[in-house]
């Protein structure tokens, strides 16, 4: 399975007939009611989430767009385009990684960046926790942890958490699909998806994920734009970077050393 955007495109033409919400559209939709979200990460090269979100629009689809922060800078008229396409652009956070577990600091710094985002004309309603693998952590776990804070959660009672938060909120069982490796994977634990899980359960085929999102009444679909390519010879190319690189990336870290010097620049998985 090839991530193409000509692929990507026709997968698109096939769902037509499923009915596809943004992401803070969930918490309020009744439990018997059909949907499908379709969520992108967007950690670098918005020009690509673009291309995406224009794919989708064509096809009458509304996804939404989780953006990193530092993303805003020099990117808001193609971020505005793509809410124009009718998407919803919100904030893909990871404050409690970058100030290294310190719930004070990463408050301030997602209470800063949502006035960032608010300001540049995206409302913050929902959001989602950015995964970093090779993080170095003490005395937190992820980035899930932030909105497992009760007093996070409460002062921020009106942004919708999907990752945390689905389970509670959503309030029934949904499919959580992502091409988080170069390719999709039905993910069986959403909670603790930071780590690869031997259950996670591959998908082979866009036919594939064509049955699983029509067989099932709720399904999220979780893509990274950046990853998607033009043609088949450089989607090729980016997935064997990508396994090549997390490969080495994976044994180096085996020396304590060399995995404390790696967690300094998490930050440089996101260009793969």
């Amino acid at each position: 399975m090839k991530l193409i955007q000509s692929e990507w495109d026709k997968f698109c033409s096939t769902i037509d007939s499923v009915q596809c919400v943004t992401i803070s559209e969930i918490p309020n939709l009744s439990k018997a009611k059909s949907w499908l979200a379709i969520k992108h990460d967007v950690e670098t090269n918005v020009q690509k989430a673009l291309q995406i979100a224009t794919i989708e629009a064509r096809h009458g689809i509304r996804a939404t767009y989780f953006v990193q922060a530092y993303l805003l800078d020099g990117n808001t008229q193609l971020l505005t385009k793509i809410a124009g396409l009718g998407h919803e652009v919100t904030y893909h956070y990871d404050v409690l990684d970058a100030n290294k577990g310190d719930f004070e600091k990463a408050t301030r710094d997602f209470t800063e960046i949502v006035s960032r985002f608010e300001k540049a004309g995206f409302k913050i309603s929902s959001v989602c926790p950015h995964g970093n693998p090779l993080m170095n952590r003490k005395g937190w776990s992820s980035n899930k942890d932030f909105f497992r804070d009760t007093g996070v959660a409460r002062k921020f009672s009106g942004i919708f958490d999907l990752v945390v938060q689905g389970g509670e909120k959503i309030g029934r069982d949904y499919c959580y699909l992502s091409d988080a490796g170069y390719g999709f994977k039905l993910i069986t634990d959403i909670a603790d998806n930071d780590k690869a899980s031997s259950k996670d359960i591959p998908v082979k085929s866009f036919d594939d994920l064509n049955t699983i999102v029509k067989q099932n009444d709720a399904v999220v679909l979780s893509t990274h734009p950046h990853r998607w390519s033009s043609n088949s010879f450089l989607a090729s190319f980016a997935k064997l970077r990508f396994v090549i690189v997390r490969k080495i990336a994976f044994t180096l870290a085996k020396s304590t050393i060399i995995r404390a010097l790696i967690s300094k620049f998490y930050f440089l998985a996101k260009k793969l």
